[in-house]
């Protein structure tokens, strides 16, 4: 959903604060779930609460102007072993960003530096994020912004990804885990979370996959990969986070700024 030209004239340039759990006031917590409600069906305030107590921390946005809460994503850091190796992973939960105040960068720039912390922290363990994504445009922060990621539309996933990411999956969601096969892709199949009863979606005309945005090739392999996103499928997907991904994306988001200069040359 766009906005007008009069609505954008209305809202201000967001800022993003990273608040651990714990110490979120009440009014924040009602506005995140208002927030939330007001762009997804199928919700539970009840679920949405568990989902929040399970999280380390939260980065919230406002607009500057006003304070209004216009967005968060939830977030925890854990670790993971598999038989022979211990990773570091950074869960990322419910997300949401006011469809006025999309195309800001400022909760994008804050989750960068959060998971390139956790890297740094991690002292040689590999880190991944590891999210679930039943929304093109979450997916295309992974796809857009770290330089090893999987799934993609222009390689196949190599297989210990392909048990990582089914492992995490599994570990945290059982049997709503489903490896299904897409003819085409590059990938036999692709893990995606599919709940019963179904969870959560997005309501009609909040985030609808626009022709003009079916140009990109990442855009056209999610809906490829993940053809019930509608209904609240989530496509399982994971990234790597290091110094060269950080770096990377610095250098991007000058690019975009000098790009901006010059008035979009």
């Amino acid at each position: 959903m766009k906005a007008d030209s009069a609505e954008v004239a209305r809202v201000g340039r967001l800022v993003a604060v990273t608040v651990p759990v714990g110490a979120l006031d009440a009014a924040t917590r009602a506005g995140m779930w208002s927030l939330y409600a007001s762009h997804y069906e199928r919700v539970s305030e009840a679920v949405f609460a568990t989902d929040l107590a399970a999280k380390d921390d939260v980065i919230v946005v406002r607009d500057v102007l006003d304070g209004s809460l216009q967005g968060f994503t939830t977030i925890a850091v854990r670790a993971h072993d598999t038989a022979d190796r211990r990773f570091t992973i950074v869960f990322s939960g419910d997300t949401i960003i006011a469809p006025a105040y999309q195309g800001q960068s400022a909760l994008q720039r804050a989750f960068v530096r959060y998971v390139v912390k956790a890297a740094l922290r991690a002292r040689g363990t590999e880190v991944y994020w590891f999210l679930i994504s039943k929304g093109f445009k979450t997916y295309l922060l992974l796809s857009r912004n770290f330089l090893e990621y999987w799934p993609r539309h222009d390689r196949a996933t190599p297989e210990p990804m392909r048990e990582l990411i089914a492992g995490l999956a599994r570990e945290r969601f059982g049997s709503a885990f489903v490896d299904e096969p897409i003819l085409g892709a590059p990938d036999p199949s692709y893990g995606k979370v599919r709940f019963d009863p179904p969870g959560a979606r997005l309501k009609p005309g909040v985030a609808p996959v626009s022709p003009e945005a079916l140009h990109a090739p990442d855009v056209r392999f999610f809906v490829q990969a993940n053809p019930g996103h509608d209904e609240g499928d989530e496509l399982c997907c994971i990234g790597r986070v290091d110094l060269a991904m950080g770096l990377n994306y610095v250098r991007r988001l000058g690019l975009r700024t000098v790009r901006r200069a010059l008035g979009g040359r």
